[in-house]
């Protein structure tokens, strides 16, 4: 039986000062109507019960995630005592569902992405699931069709080619690639055989357990004292290493199925021209705005009145106690701020 695992656990310091410690950017509506939580709890709505979704997200933000997330049983929204990258968070959640179904199948995914159509998503998962079917212990991601030589993604190389799916193209994986140089990223692009990896996985919850056990055995030790320990005792003793560096790129057998919808991780601010509205001088704004001789600006104004006089390409974020403002090619750089923020001890910011 297919469940949905929602990873929710990150502070998405980038969409600072929006996005902060006590309400990440899962939990707000960037670039969507709704948060980006309830945003991927619809997507899968048709396809996945809701007694069968089930999040994985900071133990600070539970209650918030419950709250936006009411049809979901509260045992469904687990919080980590501490962050410890995505292998520990996968294998809490694969041994929760074999406690109860041992052919549980699972689709992983972010919590802050935002996707369209829908209808194209739910055909990419028929797809996994039927990959699964024919190759019970396969591991399965979903590769992005690059648009850019973007440095930032990790990278999935394509090998041979396997039936279609639903229609979708479906390969052999031949090789992972994290976060490449530029010319790297420009020659995988030429090439036309490597995907972007957006972080979207389906497998067997048996097999990603066993394979766990058998390449992270300090994690599967921990997995399996969590059945006789409480999660906040056990669980920062786990090792913090991701899913992609501690099985994906040493597993046996991996499938990628060739994304047939759209994607965007939503990374900075600047992600917002994607997905707003422009006005007839190229600004994306939300909220109240007061423009003159104001061009290709990014605009988030929800909390008070935002007014630009002959500025151009800015980013201008304001909120009741921090406005940030930057150049646009600069969005990057707010990790920076909350650095020096930290080292100044003004926690209060953050």
């Amino acid at each position: 039986m297919l469940h949905a695992i929602i990873m929710a656990g990150g502070s998405g310091t980038r969409f600072w000062p929006k996005s902060r410690e006590r309400s990440p950017k899962q939990l707000q509506a960037i670039g969507t109507e709704r948060p980006l939580v309830v945003e991927t709890f619809a997507r899968v709505r048709s396809l996945v019960a809701p007694e069968r979704v089930h999040v994985i997200t900071n133990a600070a933000y539970e209650e918030q995630v419950r709250a936006l997330l009411p049809q979901l049983p509260a045992a469904n929204v687990v919080g980590e005592p501490i962050g410890r990258d995505t292998a520990a968070a996968i294998g809490l959640a694969a041994e929760r569902l074999l406690a109860s179904d041992a052919n549980a199948e699972m689709i992983v995914m972010p919590a802050d992405h935002v996707i369209a159509p829908v209808a194209q998503f739910e055909r990419a998962v028929r797809a996994a699931q039927a990959v699964l079917s024919a190759q019970p212990e396969t591991l399965i991601t979903f590769g992005i069709k690059p648009t850019y030589p973007a440095t930032g993604f990790g990278y999935i190389e394509r090998g041979r080619k396997l039936p279609d799916r639903e229609g979708v193209a479906v390969f052999a994986v031949q090789a992972f690639t994290e976060k490449p140089k530029l010319e790297v990223a420009q020659e995988f692009l030429r090439a036309g055989d490597h995907y972007w990896n957006a972080g979207i996985f389906a497998w067997r919850a048996a097999t990603i357990r066993k394979l766990i056990e058998r390449l992270l055995p300090e994690l599967a030790a921990g997995l399996d004292e969590l059945r006789r320990r409480p999660l906040a005792e056990v669980y920062p003793r786990l090792p913090k290493i991701s899913i992609d560096y501690g099985v994906l790129e040493k597993a046996p057998d991996r499938t990628v199925i060739e994304a047939p919808f759209e994607w965007d991780d939503v990374g900075s601010w600047r992600a917002l021209e994607r997905h707003g509205r422009a006005d007839e001088s190229g600004n994306v704004a939300t909220g109240a705005t007061a423009l003159i001789d104001a061009r290709g600006n990014v605009i988030d104004a929800r909390d008070g009145l935002v007014a630009l006089i002959g500025v151009s390409d800015l980013v201008v974020v304001h909120t009741p106690d921090v406005t940030l403002v930057c150049p646009k090619e600069r969005a990057e750089d707010v990790r920076r701020i909350i650095e020096q923020l930290k080292a100044r001890g003004e926690t209060k910011f953050l």
